[in-house]
């Protein structure tokens, strides 16, 4: 019974995206300086083998990158489309699935890049978040052929998540990320989706009636975050 009861938690950990945060925080040495050390956690390399696995020698149209709250609309984007998202992810795990997926010859034509709600709870300063960005979107633009890019800022938490750095990042912090995603956006002359998912918020903090747990969508704001994503897919 103990068992089976692990079990079931563990799932939902991870699908939520807590395992991901949790053992970044089990290997570091404070809980409030914490670092992404997911791509070295066996569970991070199955799921991304598994990627590889679906998808390795392909040409895919649209490519969809992101943490737990993307990774939670799954493979609902159409055909030739192709979700990456993991819990738990943040800049630096996602160079780190960009080397694997670039190694094993995964092409994208469009790529979605909704990162930056991890790098608000983790350990990097503003230098090294937009060094990152630089490195993901180059690796996409010269190694995935991509010909468009499209960006996703953080994610705002409610007030209460955001005062535990377990669910997410503070508030602030999330401004500060969103503030540089969008530096980078303008340097690149790249798209940014935010006016589409506006409707999640009330000015800087996520709306209780879109989510389960003061981070991650309902059905309600995974159907807004969806709409939003379609759109851009569609041309929009």
């Amino acid at each position: 019974m103990n068992v089976i009861l692990l079990t079931g938690i563990l799932e939902f950990t991870m699908k939520r995206g807590y395992l991901g945060r949790f053992l970044v925080m089990l290997n570091a040495n404070s809980i409030e300086l914490s670092t992404d050390t997911l791509s070295s956690n066996s569970w991070w390399l199955d799921e991304v083998d598994y990627q590889l696995y679906l998808t390795k020698n392909t040409q895919i149209n649209a490519c969809i990158w992101g943490d737990s709250i993307t990774s939670g609309l799954g493979n609902t984007m159409g055909k030739d489309t192709f979700n990456f998202a993991l819990p738990g992810m943040s800049t630096i795990s996602l160079i780190d699935q960009l080397k694997l997926l670039t190694a094993a010859n995964v092409k994208c034509n469009t790529a979605i890049i909704a990162i930056g709600t991890n790098d608000a709870g983790y350990r990097i300063n503003d230098a090294q978040f937009i060094n990152n960005m630089q490195a993901i979107i180059r690796t996409v633009k010269t190694k995935m052929n991509t010909q468009k890019v499209v960006l996703v800022p953080a994610f705002y938490s409610t007030i209460e998540a955001s005062h535990d750095i377990t669910l997410a990042g503070p508030l602030e912090r999330v401004k500060t990320i969103q503030a540089l995603t969008r530096q980078v956006a303008a340097t690149e002359k790249f798209l940014m989706v935010e006016k589409e998912i506006q409707p999640l918020y009330e000015g800087t903090v996520l709306k209780e009636q879109v989510t389960t747990d003061g981070v991650h969508l309902n059905s309600e704001g995974r159907k807004i975050y969806r709409g939003a994503l379609l759109k851009i897919l569609k041309g929009g």
